[in-house]
C-alpha cells in the first residue's frame, strides 16, 4: 500500500503516550499491559554524530536517583509499544542520508514494528558547519521544499515507513512560503504523514503576529497522524513575544490544551498523543498531566473512537426570539443618533450583549477565572483537607469550590484569618447531615492556632480520625463511618507544625497533610531540553 491516509487509516490508535530521551526513563513510567502509558516515543540519536560520553555525563548518571532508567529503543521493544523519533534524516538538506547511514535506523524500526519514523524538519547536520545534535530553521521557500520532498522520497525507499514530519519551532518567520502550505505540499507530493507540535505551532503564530489558529484551514489534515504537546510559557523580551518550548516539569499552558482540542477534532488520521518529558524530573507530575489529557473531552471522544459531540443547539422558538432581539438590538445600536456606550448597549438588550466582543469576553472570562484560582487558592490554604472534603461532599472541581467560596469574602475591614473561617464555616454548615466537615474544620482550625499562637494548647481530642481522612483523599476511600470516631482521638503538636494522632495503633500516627506542589519554574529561555538522545 502507498503511503499517504490510506495507509494512516490502516494503522490502529497508539493512544497517549511519553516522548523522551533514553536518559529521561523512570521506572514509574514501566507499566504492564493497560498501565498509564500507552507508548513510548524514544528518540534515535545519530551515533555516528553524538560523539562519545563525556566524565561530567559518567558523574552525573551515577548520581541519578535509583528509579532512573536509561532505556533505549533495544531495551524497551517487545514488552512496550515503541514509536521511533529521529536526529538523523536531516530532509531539508541538499545531500541526502545515504543508505549505509540509514541502516541502522532501519533495523529500530523494524525491531519495534513502528508505522512511521518522526523528526523535526529543520537543519540537523550540515557538510560545511557545526549543527548537531540541536537543530536549526530553515527557510521556508519553494527551493527547499523541492529538495525536501526529492529527500523524504528517498527515505521512504530505505526506511519501508512513511517519513512522519513535525512542524519545528519557528521563532522566526524565513522565506516567502506559509509554513502550512509547506507541509501540506511535502506531505501530500510524497505520502508522508505530519506531526503536529502544539508549541512549535505556537511559536510560529506568535512570530508571524497571528492568533493560535490562524490558518489552520490550509494545514493536511488527512495527514496529520501525531501531536505533540510539552510543558511551556509565553515571555515577553524587549523584540515581543515568544513561546519558551521548555518540556521538562513546567505545565502545558491554556492556549496550547485548546489549540490540541481544535487538532483532535479535526484530524481524521489522528492515531498518537505524544506527551514530551525531556528532561522531566518528575514522574508523578508526568503521569498526573497524561491523566488529565487523557479526560480532555476531545481527546477522551477520541480514545472512545467515538466522533467529536457536536454542540447543542437552543430550541427553535428561543433561537427565534433571540436572534430578533439581537438583530433589532444591532440595528438600533448601529443607526442611532447617540454614540455607543454603556446606556447605549444596555438598551440594545441580552441577546445582542451575548454577542457583543466574543474576544473582549474571553479576555474578561479568562481575568476571572485566573482571579478565583488565586483567592481561592489563597484561602484554601488555611484549610486544605476541609477544602478537599467539601468538593467530595458537593461533587466539585476546584474551580467550583473557589466559586463557592470567593464571591462571599468579606472585604479589607475583616482580617484574612477571620475570613477563611467565615467562609468555611459558612460552606460546611450548608448540609446538616454531615458529620465530618464540622470536626475536620475543627481539626484544622486548631492546627492554624497552634500556627499563630505558641499559647494554644499542646494537644487536643477530637472525633475523627484524621490519617483515615488523609488517606481517603489520596484514594478516594472517603466512607463516613470510617472517618468519624467512636472515641475521642488526641491529636498532638510536637512542633514546628508537625503533628501526630493516637488513632488505631497503640504507636502515635505522624501526621502527612500533603499539600500541592508548587507550580515548577520554566526553563531559561533558550536551554530548554530537546530530543537529542542524549
Amino acid at each position: 500500500m502507498p503511503f499517504g491516509p490510506d495507509y494512516f487509516a490502516s494503522l490502529p490508535h497508539y493512544g497517549v503516550g511519553l516522548g523522551l530521551n533514553p536518559s529521561d526513563m523512570h521506572r514509574g513510567y514501566l507499566g504492564g499491559a493497560g498501565g498509564p502509558v500507552d507508548f513510548f516515543e524514544v528518540t534515535a540519536p545519530a551515533t555516528r554524530h553524538q560523539g562519545p560520553a563525556n566524565y561530567m555525563e559518567i558523574q552525573r548518571s551515577r548520581k541519578a536517583p535509583a528509579d532512573r532508567r536509561h532505556m533505549r529503543i533495544p531495551d524497551l521493544a517487545g514488552d512496550h509499544t515503541v514509536l521511533v523519533h529521529s536526529t538523523d534524516l536531516n530532509p531539508v538538506y541538499p545531500h541526502a542520508v545515504t543508505g549505509s547511514d540509514l541502516a541502522e535506523l532501519r533495523g529500530l524500526i523494524d525491531l519495534a514494528g513502528a508505522p512511521w519514523v518522526t523528526e523535526d524538519l529543520g537543519v540537523w547536520l550540515m557538510s560545511e558547519r557545526h549543527v548537531y545534535p540541536y537543530f536549526m530553521p530553515f527557510p521556508v521557500t519553494d527551493a527547499t521544499l523541492a529538495v525536501t520532498v526529492d529527500n523524504v522520497r528517498h527515505i521512504h525507499g530505505h526506511l519501508g515507513v512513511p517519513f512522519n514530519a513535525e512542524f519545528p519551532p519557528m521563532t522566526m518567520v524565513t522565506g516567502a512560503m506559509h509554513a502550512f502550505d509547506f507541509f501540506r505540499t511535502l506531505v501530500t507530493e510524497t505520502g508522508a504523514g505530519m506531526c503536529l507540535d502544539i508549541g512549535h505551532v505556537l511559536s510560529y503564530q506568535i512570530a508571524r503576529g497571528a492568533s493560535p489558529t490562524s490558518d489552520f484551514h490550509r494545514l493536511p489534515w488527512d495527514h496529520i497522524t501525531e501531536i505533540h504537546v510539552a510543558g511551556g510559557g509565553i515571555d515577553l523580551h524587549s523584540h515581543g513575544y515568544q513561546y519558551d518550548d521548555s518540556h521538562g516539569d513546567a505545565p502545558i499552558i491554556s492556549v496550547c490544551l485548546d489549540m490540541l482540542d481544535e487538532v483532535v477534532r479535526h484530524a481524521p488520521q489522528l492515531r498518537a498523543i505524544t506527551l514530551e518529558v525531556f528532561g522531566a524530573r518528575n514522574p508523578q507530575k508526568a503521569l498526573g498531566t497524561l491523566r488529565a489529557l487523557r479526560e480532555r473531552p476531545a481527546v477522551a471522544a477520541w480514545l472512545e473512537g467515538a466522533p467529536p459531540p457536536a454542540p447543542a443547539l437552543p430550541a427553535l422558538d428561543d433561537a427565534r426570539r433571540r436572534t430578533l432581539a439581537a438583530v433589532t438590538g444591532l440595528h438600533d445600536l448601529i443607526h442611532g443618533a447617540g454614540p455607543v456606550d454603556g446606556r447605549s448597549l444596555a438598551a440594545a438588550g441580552e441577546p445582542l450583549l451575548d454577542a457583543f466582543a466574543p474576544q473582549e469576553q474571553a479576555r474578561w472570562e479568562f481575568e476571572r477565572t485566573q482571579r478565583l484560582r488565586l483567592h481561592g487558592t489563597n484561602i484554601c490554604s488555611y484549610y486544605p483537607l476541609t477544602g478537599r472534603w467539601l468538593m467530595h461532599r458537593e461533587g466539585l472541581d476546584e474551580m467550583g469550590l473557589f466559586a463557592r467560596l470567593v464571591p462571599d469574602l468579606a472585604g479589607a475591614g475583616t482580617p484574612m484569618w477571620d475570613k477563611a473561617n467565615a467562609a468555611f464555616h459558612t460552606l460546611v454548615g450548608a448540609d446538616p447531615a454531615d458529620e465530618v466537615g464540622p470536626e475536620l474544620l475543627r481539626v484544622e482550625r486548631w492546627m492554624n492556632e497552634c500556627a499563630q499562637d505558641p499559647d494554644t494548647p499542646a494537644s487536643a481530642r477530637f472525633g475523627i480520625r484524621l490519617q483515615r481522612v488523609i488517606g481517603g483523599l489520596r484514594s478516594g476511600c472517603l466512607a463516613p463511618r470510617r472517618l468519624l470516631a467512636p472515641d475521642p482521638v488526641t491529636i498532638r503538636h510536637v512542633g514546628g507544625c508537625r503533628f501526630e494522632a493516637d488513632e488505631d495503633a497503640a504507636d502515635a500516627v505522624v501526621l502527612d497533610v500533603e499539600l500541592p506542589a508548587p507550580v515548577p519554574e520554566h526553563s531559561e529561555p533558550g536551554r530548554a531540553a530537546c530530543c537529542t538522545g542524549q
